[in-house]
């Protein structure tokens, strides 16, 4: 284990079962730096620094150890409660040798276990009578060896198929057509390391907009601030309103957007009204897809959000990506509740920061008050 001050991070790799590190590597490590986002896929980066008289250059490299595809976990612990932060698979290493004693640097870059999921193109598999859940679910079966457990929501509209008259096939590797699913229902795709130390949730579905709220990120309010600083922007070019047509008897008849509050429920108390509008190509779609689409085009990008950094020894506990979060502090127009769309966690030694990206529709609360 590498002790970062309160902060004590676990190094453990293996070809699939992984196990900890040797001791040569946990001491060489400078530092670890991972992040988790909506619409991408997670990532990790280690720095170590060695000789090249260290077990590290004379057999951990030549023997393969940190080789591409070899898998890698991070475990965080911080006042006793352990935080899977990173499992998966390494896919790029880069030495940069010195003329300095002991200034040789190593670089792992990795992703999480969708890393795995990219690697075969199974276009042309056949799914006779399956809904995109479905298919998601049977896809996901093959990665039970590294600990993933589907979590798949079936769409709110999905038109009812005949494997008669045909069936979908698959486009593309298991991770490419995943993520081609959600984005057509306009839900979110990716693999979440944890609960558990082994474990992977693969979760596709509508973003978590709703549930636990996680303790208010509070700035200037003197000694109960815990964060850094933070910026805001509202882009009334993100607000888009999706339109489209389907026909009927021959003529092209407007199809209403659906409620987005189906998978998207409303943030703030005044949402942005959309600034542009966007026509769809729906008119050979059955209508529970073009109702599906235009639910997805209604529900994209948000047009108000949110950046910045804190250190965790004062916020307490990892903040986590792709769930809710308070903000307090910082007026009427931005406190509340909002959506976290990504965070960075960069660890070393003696501290972890993070960095972190919020989101929501428009501005002003729905709530009255926020958990500090």
């Amino acid at each position: 284990m590498a002790a970062l001050s309160s902060v004590t991070l676990s190094v453990q790799i293996g070809p699939i079962a992984v196990s900890a590190a040797p001791t040569a590597v946990v001491d060489a490590l400078d530092g670890a730096t991972v992040t988790h986002a909506v619409g991408a896929r997670s990532g990790f980066q280690l720095s170590l620094t060695y000789s090249k008289t260290s077990p590290i250059a004379r057999t951990l490299l030549p023997s393969g150890f940190f080789d591409p595809m070899v898998r890698v976990m991070l475990i965080a612990t911080v006042r006793g409660v352990s935080t899977v932060l990173a499992d998966g698979p390494i896919k790029r290493q880069d030495v940069t040798a010195t003329t300095r004693p002991g200034q040789y640097r190593l670089v792992l870059t990795g992703e999480d276990v969708s890393g795995y999921m990219d690697l075969v193109d199974l276009t042309g598999l056949p799914y006779p009578a399956m809904p995109p859940f479905a298919r998601v679910a049977l896809m996901l079966a093959k990665y039970a060896a590294f600990g993933v457990v589907p979590v798949t929501i079936p769409a709110p509209f999905a038109a009812t198929e005949n494997p008669v008259e045909g069936y979908h096939h698959q486009q593309g590797t298991d991770l490419e057509y995943a993520t081609k699913l959600a984005r057509e229902a306009g839900y979110d795709f990716h693999v979440s390391p944890g609960p558990v130390p082994g474990a992977n949730t693969a979760y596709w579905g509508p973003p978590i907009r709703v549930g636990l709220v996680q303790p208010a990120l509070s700035i200037d309010l003197d000694h109960a601030s815990n964060i850094d600083s933070m910026s805001f922007s509202a882009d009334g070019n993100a607000a888009v309103l999706p339109y489209g047509f389907v026909k009927v008897a021959g003529f092209s008849v407007p199809v209403p957007v659906p409620d987005i509050g189906v998978l998207k429920p409303p943030l703030s108390a005044r949402p942005l009204v959309p600034a542009k509008t966007k026509q769809l190509e729906t008119e050979r779609m059955k209508l529970p897809d073009v109702l599906m689409g235009l639910l997805a085009g209604r529900g994209g990008t948000d047009p108000v959000t949110a950046t910045g950094s804190m250190d965790l020894t004062r916020y307490g506990r990892p903040l986590s990506a792709r769930s809710l979060v308070g903000v307090r502090g910082a007026g009427n127009a931005h406190d509340g509740v909002w959506f976290v769309r990504s965070v960075t966690h960069t660890l070393g030694r003696g501290k972890w920061k993070q960095n972190f990206q919020l989101s929501r529709d428009g501005l002003g609360s729905l709530v009255s008050t926020v958990t500090p």
